[in-house]
């Protein structure tokens, strides 16, 4: 780790209190709330579809939520964001136990808890490692990413135990609390830039403008500074964007239907929920090492390459009729999962730190529509079927599309806009 005056550069503090927040939020409503999917459907009598409409609905506000919530961010830094969400996270969860109703738990899931928890845990997050760090960038967001799998591997047995022995709306309630208790301190020293503090990226002096050696620099990356309108303006961002959004509409609907894929395959619900469990721990590896390897090598290559399992393991479900054929689901979705921060990690180093969370909250709009339709059309199409064959067929064709648009992808070479 750097140091700076003998002690760990600041920004590492960042990326703990960071990861801290993304462990309960991260791991209670992204990794681990498939384990509400089945108790939700039989409790509320509604089918896979309606179900699935609340996962959807809640990616789709917070794509259109994001460029609000970047602004935001890039004007009063992430610690006021996360508050704010947190704290609306949290409450909201507590609220779910009071209704009787389908469109009552929509409402305040998708209008508090959802808004909270898009607004306030990741984009903030990352926001904040992504102003810290420059050359570090893939490590530090690869470490906010596995963080959100220790919760995962934590709370999804936790919940799933507590839901199976008390129901859901126990489980709503206390994974509340955990939020509130825990991310709301933990944002507080949270600062905004390096510099407020009089600091600079990585701890360490600015780069060289012009490195003496270019080959042995070319995947190290500089300090660039597009504003808006500029990374708007090129060829690159349009296409990391494809990218993102085509591997988020693979990746979010397979979390979302998780455990109803893996019962459709003949596995009880609560080993299920293991396998939930043992999906957050292989991404903790996964992200790390991934990340560790995208400050040393091409973002995007690797980004390309880890869909390339995935794309194997929806075939392999789709035809293997072994029951072994289970467990690589986990695997195949840990490792597509373990490139997520080098997505991120890319719109920093290709269009820098001052627009990040606007730039990235654009693009929000565009996955948000994509994860709001697939986790619906899974559930459609298993209404319809009985069967998921033809939902992971599609899925598989899409990963394909995006990881060839990963491998296309090059820094931006100029900064005037085409329009």
């Amino acid at each position: 780790m750097n140091l700076v005056s003998g002690r760990v550069f600041y920004g590492w503090w960042i990326v703990v209190l960071g990861s801290l927040i993304q462990v309960v939020g991260g791991g209670i409503l992204y990794q681990s709330f498939t384990v509400f999917f089945l108790p939700l459907k039989r409790d509320l009598g509604v089918s896979s579809a309606a179900i699935s409409l609340l996962y959807g609905a809640a990616r789709l506000e917070g794509g259109l939520e994001g460029p609000v919530v970047g602004y935001l961010i890039d004007r009063l830094g992430a610690r006021t964001i996360i508050i704010i969400g947190a704290s609306m996270a949290g409450v909201g969860l507590i609220l779910l136990a009071t209704v009787n109703s389908y469109l009552s738990f929509f409402l305040i899931y998708i209008f508090i808890v959802s808004l909270g928890y898009n607004a306030g845990f990741f984009h903030p997050a990352s926001a904040a490692v992504t102003k810290w760090f420059i050359r570090h960038r893939g490590l530090g967001l690869s470490i906010l990413g596995a963080s959100m799998c220790v919760g995962g591997m934590i709370m999804a047995p936790l919940l799933s135990h507590i839901i199976l022995s008390f129901g859901w709306r126990t489980g709503a309630v206390i994974s509340g609390l955990i939020i509130l208790i825990v991310a709301l301190p933990a944002a507080l020293p949270i600062h905004r830039s390096p510099e407020v503090l009089g600091l600079s990226p990585d701890g360490r002096p600015p780069r060289e403008d012009h490195p003496e050696d270019p080959q042995k620099e070319r995947h190290q990356i500089a300090d660039v500074d597009f504003t808006v309108r500029e990374a708007l303006g090129t060829v690159n961002y349009w296409l990391l964007m494809a990218g993102i959004t085509l591997r988020l509409l693979v990746t979010v609907a397979l979390n979302t239907h998780f455990i109803p894929i893996l019962v459709w395959k003949g596995m009880n619900e609560a080993t299920a929920a293991y396998l939930v469990s043992l999906f957050a721990l292989c991404t903790i590896f996964t992200t790390l090492l991934i990340g560790w390897m995208g400050d040393r090598l091409s973002k995007p290559l690797l980004c390309s390459a880890g869909i390339l399992p995935m794309i194997l393991t929806l075939v392999g479900l789709i035809f293997s009729k072994e029951s072994a054929i289970l467990y690589s689901l986990p695997i195949g979705l840990s490792i597509i999962m373990g490139t997520m921060p080098l997505n991120w990690a890319i719109i920093g180093d290709f269009f820098g730190r001052r627009s990040y969370a606007t730039l990235r909250g654009i693009m929000g709009i565009f996955y948000g529509v994509a994860t709001f339709v697939s986790p619906i059309y899974a559930g459609w199409i298993f209404d319809l079927t009985g069967s998921y064959s033809i939902v992971l067929l599609t899925f598989a064709i899409v990963l394909a599309i995006a990881a060839i648009f990963f491998a296309w992808l090059r820094p931006p070479t100029y900064k005037r806009p085409f329009f």
